[in-house]
């Protein structure tokens, strides 16, 4: 069992065997992060715990070493690129999650806090040996190498309060037993050791008038008078006058122990408060073995005040693979990351919103009009301005109301199967509500890996949507249904297909509301036909704009902790124009660089910010995140493992200085995601072309040593390779993707595909009449099917 040791140094054993935990910076960060209590300490505080805001250049790279090295020796059976259990990481940074056994100090509040349950209900005997045990734990002073820091000094000192408080309920329940004559020497020194406690010299007077020693016992009382007088100059408490009355009177009361009875029928939350000279608040529970994330628990021992000396804790980091989402300032809801500050540094990120009121209630209104009925709400903007991130944070609020939630996400950069998107959605929904055998079977082109299409292709195409639309309708007459189809400017055109049918179909009914999200400045004309036939369904319309300056205040004062003058704010205004995801990369340079940088320094324009934000990071990191921008905003741990040209270490290390700093999140084990498409979109541009095609062939042979049958990824990557060393494949990937695409109905993708195979081919040299016919014959036939024959493949 791993247990840690801060009441005394700083020690962590695995088992008998001490852990190697390395250097004095080692121990800091591990201090740092067990005293914080399994909140989440941002890296940035602790460069500046560390450092004493005189951190070096690479203060960020050092922490992530030290983490690295503290996981290795607390955990040195963990199995190659398993998470950490214990130093967990936790954007926007670390967090320490044990349980409450396996901590001294923790385990220590814990006896404490039960000893006074038992004093409360008059269990003393049990008291005494919980007591006893807690006191035990304590081998020196608390956090003992670092009693000189800023950050432990609060935390040394509410410990050590608690353990004089533990000492003197340690002798009341001596008393309480009749153990006067066994308790007194060690009063004796506890009371000269702190003068000024009335509580430890009652109960040293209490003893020896119980040991027949009343001149002693009045002599102490003399004595804690004149200290009072001299010192603070007041008299004793009511507690040490009624005592010495009663000692001058012979008070009955004084003479005979409590009774003890046992501890059965003692709750755990009994109070100690009438029994103990001190009342000591009820103990915060620590993380249990069951990991139950501390931001559940109640308020900390005697006030505790948090891991950075202020009387906030940090919160909790949401990382649920949406959007940024944003934190709650003032009661209202806003664009971007919000939540407690950290001294300086960002904030954690939490799942509500600021200044979209408006908007939340109007999809919350339509949420009610979709009775029986289904309902569409087109929600449209540039990027940035928190499309997904106002439907997530309605998600929530409907789930409270118990509706469940599916999503599909139109991918960015290509490489994912036709109608993708309903194939995210459906496979949520018949996880929840399987659809029964014969619906199963048509709807198979979205939900099964593979199938076999028979018959006419335009009858199965209706029947697949008519499938689905009383899939729903069934669905969502048992549980109410939030769909969200985003980012839907780079849809396909059978996932716009199949949205239109949804949509105008009269048979669509059931409680399901339809969100569709997309950038209304980058609308296609497959887009543009798609919004006006879904305009004869009256579909609710919200088109996000900037935030109003009041939210942008409100925003950024919640996500730096120092002061922000009205100045800064509106500068911050005119720079970003209300737009959520700029001001928030503004604030990240406010948090770190000032109120200077932020509003002179930094260039105009979210682009530039996030180039600046990129670039504060290792250089190896960076490199690593041009490797992933290439798979696209959604990305997988083992295919970037794959792409070769950087060792395993190097690639995970700069996946947590991306995690730490907010390039990308975890939305599940394996899987990351960039925290927004223009961070992906910012680093992919800056790319040159040749870089790109080198870049797009090793993920292209990452992805078929990984994921061998997905043909779409390949054909994207091998295609946009564009050399000849690869046309062969680029060829054979396209015609494979090609006939994919052709059966599920994606006619002009299928048309794009055979043009890409085309070309590829032409590259590769090879001359074969026969493949370039069949190529040219799959071209047409796409278009013929899609019933455009004038359109171009590849416009």
């Amino acid at each position: 069992m791993l247990t840690f040791r801060v009441l005394g140094a700083l020690e962590a054993w695995d088992g008998d065997r001490p852990a190697d935990l390395r250097g004095p910076r080692h121990r800091a960060v591990l201090a740092r992060l067990v005293l914080a209590r399994g909140h989440v300490v941002p890296v940035d505080r602790l460069i500046e715990d560390l450092w004493h805001g005189e951190s070096p250049h690479r203060a960020l790279g050092s922490v992530q070493t030290f983490v690295s090295h503290l996981r290795r020796a607390l955990e040195p059976d963990r199995a190659p690129r398993t998470p950490s259990t214990v130093l967990v990481t936790a954007p926007p940074g670390y967090a320490f999650r044990v349980g409450t056994d396996e901590v001294d100090a923790w385990r220590f509040e814990a006896l404490v806090h039960r000893a006074g349950g038992l004093l409360a209900a008059g269990a003393a005997a049990e008291a005494l040996r919980e007591l006893t045990a807690a006191l035990d734990l304590w081998r020196g002073p608390a956090y003992a190498q670092f009693a000189d820091e800023p950050w432990a000094r609060p935390e040394a000192a509410r410990l050590e309060e608690l353990r004089l408080v533990a000492v003197e309920r340690r002798a009341e329940a001596g008393l309480a037993i009749g153990q006067a004559s066994g308790i007194v020497p060690g009063l004796e020194a506890h009371a000269a050791a702190h003068p000024l406690r009335e509580e430890s010299w009652r109960l040293l007077a209490l003893a020896m008038y119980r040991c027949a020693r009343q001149g002693d016992a009045l002599a102490v009382l003399r004595r804690v008078r004149t200290a009072l007088r001299e010192e603070l100059g007041v008299e004793p408490g009511a507690r040490l006058q009624r005592l010495e009355a009663d000692i001058l009177a012979h008070a009955v009361e004084l003479d005979a122990p409590v009774a003890v009875p046992s501890a059965a029928g003692v709750t755990a939350g009994a109070t100690a408060e009438a029994a103990v000279g001190v009342a000591v608040p009820p103990l915060r529970e620590a993380p249990g073995a069951a990991r139950i994330h501390p931001s559940t628990s109640s308020d900390p021992v005697g006030g505790q005040v948090s891991a950075d000396g202020s009387d906030r804790a940090y919160d909790r980091v949401a990382v649920d693979g949406s959007d940024p989402a944003f934190g709650r300032v003032h009661g209202q809801v806003s664009e971007h990351v919000s939540g407690t500050a950290t001294g300086g540094g960002f904030v954690a990120r939490t799942t509500t919103l600021i200044g979209r009121a408006e908007e939340t209630a109007t999809l919350l209104a339509a949420a009610k009009r979709a009775d029986g009925r289904l309902a569409v709400a087109l929600v449209s903007g540039d990027p940035g301005e928190g499309k997904t991130a106002l439907t997530e944070h309605v998600r929530e609020l409907l789930a409270a109301e118990g509706w469940r939630a599916a999503w599909g996400r139109c991918p960015e950069s290509g490489g994912a199967p036709a109608g993708w998107p309903w194939t995210q959605m459906l496979r949520t929904l018949a996880a929840v509500s399987p659809p029964d055998e014969e619906t199963a079977r048509v709807l198979a082109p979205l939900l099964a890996d593979s199938f076999v299409p028979v018959g006419d292709q335009a009858a199965a195409k209706l029947r697949l949507h008519q499938a689905v639309v009383g899939y729903l309708a069934r669905a969502g007459a048992e549980t109410p249904w939030l769909l969200v189809l985003d980012d839907v400017h780079r849809a396909d055109e059978e996932t716009l297909a199949l949205l239109c049918h949804l949509a105008t179909d009269r048979d669509a009914a059931g409680r399901v509301l339809l969100v569709v999200t997309y950038r209304h400045n980058e609308v296609g004309d497959l887009l543009a036909d798609a919004l006006a036939r879904l305009a004869r369904c009256g579909p609710e319309r919200i088109e996000l704009t900037g935030l109003a300056p009041e939210a942008v205040a409100d925003l950024v004062r919640g996500a730096v902790s120092a002061p922000i003058d009205a100045d800064t704010v509106r500068a911050i205004v005119d720079r970003t124009a209300g737009n959520p995801f700029y001001v928030l990369e503004t604030a990240r340079v406010l948090a770190a660089e000032g109120a200077h940088a932020a509003v002179s320094e930094v260039p105009v324009g979210v682009r530039d910010v996030i180039r600046r934000h990129v670039a504060g990071l290792p250089k190896a990191a960076q490199e690593v995140l041009k490797q992933a921008c290439v798979l696209g905003r959604d990305i997988d741990v083992d295919v970037l493992l794959a792409q070769g040209g950087t060792d395993e270490d190097t690639v995970l290390d700069a996946v947590e200085s991306a995690l730490l700093t907010g390039l990308l999140v975890e939305p599940e084990a394996g899987q990351l995601r960039f925290t927004h498409a223009l961070v992906r979109d910012t680093l992919y541009e800056d790319l040159s072309q040749l870089r790109r095609a080198r870049m797009h062939a090793r993920t292209a042979e990452a992805i078929e040593a990984v994921r061998p049958r997905d043909v779409a990824a390949l054909a994207h990557h091998y295609l946009a390779s564009a050399s000849r060393a690869t046309a062969a494949k680029a060829t054979h990937f396209a015609r494979l993707a090609a006939l994919d695409a052709e059966m599920h109905f994606a006619y002009r993708e299928a048309a794009e595909l055979w043009r890409g195979a085309l070309v590829a081919f032409d590259r590769s040299g090879v001359a074969d009449e026969a493949a370039r016919k069949e190529m040219e014959a799959g071209v047409e036939r796409s278009l013929a099917q899609s019933g455009d024959h004038g359109y171009e493949a590849g416009a």
